[in-house]
């Protein structure tokens, strides 16, 4: 006489219980939840973007540069970009010329004269004459006011971001290879130690040898409402949970039919033959 355990019947597979028609209806209604949470980001980004504001700075009025931009003060977003008038004198032994200006895609040279402006008094300024295609067209252009005399008077253009500061890697000490207020007024003869504007004026109108440097308006800021675009990013976060949470569903059901049926195999009673 022998003991025979009788077979068990085979369990399903997890991929039959993923269609499993309680499976699959689990399914749309996670499909549904995740429409409904990707239409609800999608609105929270639309928020976002018809509540962006436009920041219209008049940047193409020209206004006094001490109205928006101060000595030895940092720049702010309403002094970049800005069409701004003030008056002064140029000190023609402190002019230089820098290179790798762009003038309309094209690379050339810019010459850099320092002015020491009458508001605030003594004040000092750099100002962008004007653009060359060539080292030695800019150059000659920077000689002849250096030979020049002195010379004051209005001074009207944009007010521009100043470079960071660097070393210039060939040439004499007045060749430069960034225009930098930090650098230039290490190199001018004349004002130490007076407060320094941090940014570059170039000049509307160029000086004859010169080409009007081209410096455009500034592009209008937009600024988005983060607050909608974190929601936005939260409803996408609760879309793909819903499709986790109907694979967990479904799974932990699966197993919990595994070891079921594993109690119940071990349970099953052995019957005896002959």
């Amino acid at each position: 006489m022998s003991d025979v355990t009788s077979p068990a019947a085979p369990g399903r597979s997890l991929r039959a219980a993923f269609v499993a028609p309680r499976s699959l209806g689990l399914l749309v209604l996670a499909l549904v939840l995740a429409g409904a949470f990707a239409a609800l980001g999608q609105w929270q980004i639309s928020r976002a973007i018809q509540q962006g504001t436009v920041v219209d700075r008049p940047t193409e009025r020209i206004v006094a540069l001490t109205s928006v931009a101060e000595p030895a003060r940092q720049q702010t977003d309403a002094s970049v970009g800005q069409r701004v008038s003030t008056r002064g004198r140029l000190v023609p032994q402190d002019t230089v010329v820098a290179g790798d200006r762009l003038n309309h895609g094209q690379r050339g040279w810019w010459v850099v004269a320092h002015a020491i402006v009458d508001d605030p008094e003594g004040a000092q300024l750099a100002v962008a004459l004007g653009w060359a295609p060539t080292e030695q067209a800019a150059q000659a252009v920077a000689d002849r006011v250096k030979a020049g005399p002195a010379t004051g008077g209005a001074l009207v253009g944009r007010y521009v971001d100043s470079d960071g500061a660097q070393p210039s890697t060939s040439g004499p000490p007045s060749r430069l290879d960034a225009v930098s207020t930090a650098r230039l007024v290490n190199l001018w003869t004349e004002g130490a130690g007076a407060p320094t504007y941090e940014g570059v004026l170039t000049l509307e109108q160029a000086p004859a040898g010169l080409d009007d440097i081209y410096s455009p308006k500034p592009g209008d800021e937009v600024q988005l409402n983060l607050l909608n675009l974190l929601y936005a990013v939260e409803w996408a976060i609760f879309a793909v949970a819903a499709f986790y949470v109907w694979y967990r569903l479904v799974r932990d059901r699966w197993e919990q039919e595994q070891v079921a049926e594993v109690v119940a195999e071990e349970d099953a009673p052995v019957h005896d033959t002959v």
